[in-house]
């Protein structure tokens, strides 16, 4: 009889627990992110494929996996491993995971011992107790279930925002490693740049002495010489504190020590021109913002379930003890009792409704955050498509200036060997060289900065994965 009865009431749990409560399915979330106001204004280019079978892995990451050299790969590495922003981001996820075991536990019985005793002062005697208590409520409207998946969904979204810490950091370690290449590549240019002032001082100060120059010239070229010997400097600080960024990423000492060794290689592979919308969905913020909105479902959920009875039921076993005459023994006198109590809000002065209210509106919020960063998302692909687009045409104007200028300083060469020119025009000439040669690697960097952007708009998928 009694085995009929456990069979029955698990069955009746099994039964029950289901009253009420909705999964967040994959339609279900589809179709609360096309409730989004700010989706409804978004037109998605064309260029966007929108074939969801799509193969995302036959998509090409050949244009960037060139800019990753094995220094690259050493240091980036390190930095995760070592970042300070990411062993502390490490510590918050492992906090939600314990969160989420917390809010599972609900759904099963908790059992507590109680012991206690007591005495009578005026007679003498005195009476303990020990005993173990169950209590469980039953998840009749899926309250408990509900909070359990809201703690779930939230992990995978801090799983994933962890994720995105962690192509951020990688990124910054690659912006910051390209822009120390850069600067040495200044550094080694403008010295040049000087060299040549200098040799042109050299050229005014014996003009002077046969009056074809003044003191005023003299003046004017010592003046830009320490105003180029000023920026030198700050062409090193820069080179610096890009070494200590690179350091303080890989969670090292600020020494600003760090040099890199790597040169700017040619790009030799294009960017596609054609994305899969798929890619973008996969970012990690988005990913990370659409789990956010399955929590707020739950959410949702548990608080309308917060309105309806609960039903809970008890049971405890245990045993007293006294020195009263005929009961000496702990268990000559034992406890035995099961019950149980349902409790329904009566008049809460419309709290728990309020809370669903807010819990929907949070709900909104969240889809509405979803929708934005997609938006976010389309921006900088697009931004960083438009930039590369732009440093493209700028370095073809580039060349052709740098081409036409060798050109003009080959014939002021072959000039000065006839004696129709001299060589202050021919070092000005190369001053201006030197100049356009900045301005490349200025490109140069600006090229690769955005090339790292881009791949960070699409999710960075493998950065952090070598």
């Amino acid at each position: 009889m009694i085995k009929k009865i456990g069979i029955g009431i698990l069955l009746f749990v099994n039964l029950t627990s289901c009253i009420g409560y909705k999964n967040a399915t994959p339609e279900t979330v589809e179709n609360l992110k096309n409730s989004s106001v700010v989706k409804a204004n978004i037109e998605i280019s064309d260029k966007w494929i929108q074939d969801k079978a799509q193969n995302q892995s036959a998509f090409s990451y050949e244009w960037l996996n060139e800019l990753l050299t094995p220094e690259l790969k050493r240091l980036i590495k390190e930095g995760l491993a070592h970042n300070a922003d990411i062993i502390i981001s490490k510590e918050t996820l492992d906090q939600v995971e314990l969160t989420m075991d917390i809010a599972g536990s609900n759904l099963y019985p908790s059992v507590n011992a109680l012991a206690n005793t007591g005495n009578n002062l005026i007679s003498g005697s005195h009476i303990g107790k020990l005993q173990l208590k169950a209590s469980w409520e039953l998840d009749l409207w899926g309250k408990n279930k509900s909070a359990e998946m809201a703690s779930v969904s939230r992990y995978f979204s801090a799983q994933f925002q962890q994720k995105m810490l962690e192509q951020s950091i990688a990124g910054m370690i690659a912006k910051a490693y390209y822009l120390n290449i850069a600067g040495q590549y200044q550094e080694q240019k403008i010295s040049e740049y000087i060299a040549k002032t200098e040799e042109l001082k050299k050229i005014l100060i014996i003009q002077n002495k046969v009056g074809t120059a003044n003191a005023l010239d003299i003046s004017n070229i010592e003046s830009e010489s320490i105003l180029l010997n000023s920026y030198l400097e700050k062409i090193r600080n820069a080179n610096t504190q890009s070494s200590r960024s690179i350091e303080i990423l890989c969670g090292k000492y600020p020494a600003g020590l760090t040099k890199v060794n790597a040169k700017f290689s040619a790009l030799e592979q294009h960017i596609p021109t054609d994305f899969p919308l798929n890619i973008l969905e996969k970012r990690a913020d988005i990913m990370a913002k659409q789990f956010q909105i399955e929590s707020n479902f739950y959410q949702v959920q548990e608080a309308k379930a917060a309105r309806l009875p609960a039903l809970n039921i008890g049971a405890g076993f245990g045993a007293a003890e006294t020195n009263v005459a005929g009961i000496s023994n702990l268990f000559s006198n034992p406890l035995i009792k099961v019950g149980g109590g349902i409790t329904t809000p009566i008049f809460n002065n419309g709290k728990l409704k309020k809370n669903v209210e807010i819990k929907t509106s949070q709900q909104k919020q969240a889809v509405e955050e979803y929708a934005k960063s997609v938006l976010i998302a389309f921006n900088e692909v697009e931004s960083a498509l438009a930039n590369l687009g732009s440093i493209d045409k700028q370095e073809i104007y580039q060349q052709q200036a740098i081409s036409s200028l060798e050109k003009n300083i080959d014939l002021t060469k072959k000039q000065i060997k006839i004696g129709s020119n001299n060589s202050f025009i021919l070092l000005q000439k190369q001053r201006d060289l030197i100049k356009r040669e900045m301005n490349t690697i200025d490109l140069d960097l600006q090229q690769r900065i955005e090339r790292i952007n881009l791949y960070m708009a699409l999710g960075a998928n493998g950065l952090v994965n070598f």
